[in-house]
């Protein structure tokens, strides 16, 4: 995102510098750490992506807040790195470091299990031809064989999902709860509008990709989960703002 709008003075944004700058390492070492000469996946991928059949039915949990921390090219991590650092300071000033870092990894947990969801009772369709998944499968042959040989229906349970952008679309809906008329100047297309309609916009295109179960469905699902969970955390620490207000 290409943007700018006007946020509060961030003494010290501990949690949002650390995750930019960790995201960066992880991403530059993982340009060089390869399983196999040749590969193009980096073994933190292997290892890491969130994969449901993974996660779930091989119990590496760990790949729920693994994922979060994987991009896969240059612009993926850029777009990702550049909103929360957009975004994030001025959340992280009003929740404080430790809040903040929580809050992001459960919408980034929030957005893999929303993404399976989705996939699993049938709203979208993600093809196992998709780069992504034509890498990750090329080094396992148990899940080609399991693919080709089982319903196609399952095969979303092989995709790997990676990158921060679950996360960072739940940091965006806070920032859209504390700031709604916040104003953002978008490079391309070049206009200015509210935070709040801004954040609509991302919610519709995300919605229409899943229904239309375009290239980057699952993505869309992921964001669409990250966005539901800090939206359903924000509601409810506004209810709690509110009723300590009144009871005062």
């Amino acid at each position: 995102m290409n943007a700018s709008y006007h946020q509060p003075q961030v003494s010290n944004p501990s949690a949002t510098k650390s995750l930019i700058i960790i995201n960066a390492v992880i991403f530059i070492a993982g340009m060089y750490a390869k399983q196999d000469a040749g590969q193009s996946n980096s073994i933190f991928e292997i290892y890491g992506s969130y994969i449901w059949y993974d996660c779930f039915m091989q119990g590496e949990y760990w790949r729920l807040i693994s994922y979060q921390f994987l991009h896969a090219s240059p612009w993926h991590i850029f777009g990702n790195m550049w909103a929360l650092y957009f975004f994030g300071s001025a959340v992280e000033q009003i929740f404080g470091s430790v809040r903040f870092l929580i809050y992001y990894l459960v919408c980034g947990v929030g957005g893999a299990l929303f993404s399976s969801l989705l996939a699993g009772t049938g709203i979208y369709h993600n093809a196992v031809s998709s780069p992504l998944a034509q890498q990750y499968t090329q080094t396992r042959a148990n899940y080609i064989n399991y693919i080709n040989d089982s319903d196609t229906a399952k095969v979303w349970e092989f995709i790997p999902m990676v990158g921060a952008s679950a996360a960072v679309c739940g940091i965006m809906v806070a920032a859209a709860f504390m700031f709604p008329t916040a104003q953002v100047s978008l490079l391309f297309p070049p206009i200015t509008l509210s935070l709040r309609n801004l954040s609509l916009i991302v919610i519709g295109i995300a919605t229409l990709t899943v229904l239309m179960s375009g290239s980057n469905a699952g993505g869309e699902a992921g964001h669409l989960g990250g966005i539901l969970v800090g939206a359903i955390i924000m509601y409810i620490l506004r209810l709690r703002y509110l009723r300590s207000l009144r009871s005062q």
